[in-house]
């Protein structure tokens, strides 16, 4: 298993702050079978457009304490999640320092009133650039149909589903699933803040629904294919029924 997405460098953003409470986590994780972690503070497209440099040393700076500590597991790996509060300028797009473990692919996301044709556009932009944007928990908002998905999806970006939301008896869940459903998800992940989400969440929920090999296809292959700069393998559609109480639930908690 390999987890794309994480904020477990210390003190840098909204994730983990001390140096105890990352290792409490990555020890918690490599307990778990995970193997790789792409550690992927988060930064706009600003920053990276006016001060992609500072990003890179700040990042640096508060990672080596880290990674002189030496784990053995999980390997660890540098990426950013870039929040695309302007689209991502030519010179950003060219420099693989800001993508997931110096791949093609980077990591993105969108404000939760994302406006689904500019995100269709920007991600185009950056396909045609020649990176390969993966979004980071689309479920997130609210305009995320399986309609706009796949308009996504056509222009060349990937998706990334949150491990545990997936879960969830929710709105978020359901349009998580929904995704599922109509094979629109390409892998997941925990999105770990120094708290409990972990990648085992969604895929013992998965594994206890779900017959063949998709589950290792969103937690290991397609992850694995990010880390090594390969294509990624398409995921087959997996429906998950939802029960009545699940049904009441999502529409109780919204």
């Amino acid at each position: 298993m390999i987890d794309i997405h994480s904020h477990l460098i210390p003190a840098i953003d909204d994730g983990s702050q001390s140096m105890e409470q990352s290792l409490a986590v990555l020890r918690v994780f490599a307990a778990a079978g995970v193997e790789g972690v792409v550690l992927t503070p988060h930064v706009t497209a600003t920053e990276l457009a006016t001060d992609g440099d500072g990003a890179v040393r700040r990042r640096g700076a508060a990672y080596d304490p880290l990674r002189r500590i030496g784990l053995a597991a999980p390997k660890l790996y540098l990426g950013f999640e870039i929040m695309l509060d302007q689209p991502l300028s030519a010179v950003s797009m060219a420099h693989r320092r800001f993508s997931l473990a110096g791949s093609r692919y980077c990591l993105v996301e969108f404000s939760l009133s994302v406006v689904p044709d500019f995100a269709r556009n920007v991600l185009a932009d950056i396909a045609r650039a020649g990176a390969v944007p993966v979004v980071a928990h689309p479920e997130r908002y609210q305009g995320c149909s399986p309609e706009t998905v796949r308009s996504w999806r056509e222009v060349g970006a990937k998706m990334q589903l949150d491990s545990t939301t997936l879960t969830k008896a929710t709105a978020r869940g359901h349009r998580a699933r929904q995704l599922l459903a109509n094979g629109l998800a390409d892998l997941i992940a925990a999105d770990n803040h120094g708290n409990q989400r972990i990648l085992t969440t969604g895929m013992e929920y998965l594994k206890s629904r779900v017959a063949g090999n998709s589950v290792e296809l969103l937690s290991s292959v397609n992850p694995r294919a990010i880390i090594d700069d390969q294509e990624m393998v398409p995921v087959p559609p997996i429906v998950l029924r939802e029960g009545m109480l699940d049904r009441w639930r999502r529409f109780v908690t919204g």
